[in-house]
């Protein structure tokens, strides 16, 4: 299924951790120090977390992923 969901710029993100609480879908956490899409599914796509990066290490994206569980 094509839709947005949340893409994460590895070079830029220094695992400051401020998105994560921003997410309510809990789609984010601090995987080996960088943040990371733990399931697509769990992604809203709406992009709750965009402006809480300070690097702009995040971005949205459509593509093909997994349907959103609600």
């Amino acid at each position: 299924m094509k839709r947005k969901t949340i893409r994460i710029d590895e070079e830029k993100c220094d695992g400051c951790g401020l998105c994560i609480p921003s997410c309510p879908e809990g789609a984010l956490q601090i995987i080996d120090g960088k943040a990371k899409l733990v399931k697509e599914s769990f992604c809203d796509g709406l992009g709750a977390c965009l402006g809480d990066c300070p690097r702009g290490a995040l971005a949205i994206e459509e593509k093909e992923v997994e349907e959103y569980d609600e």
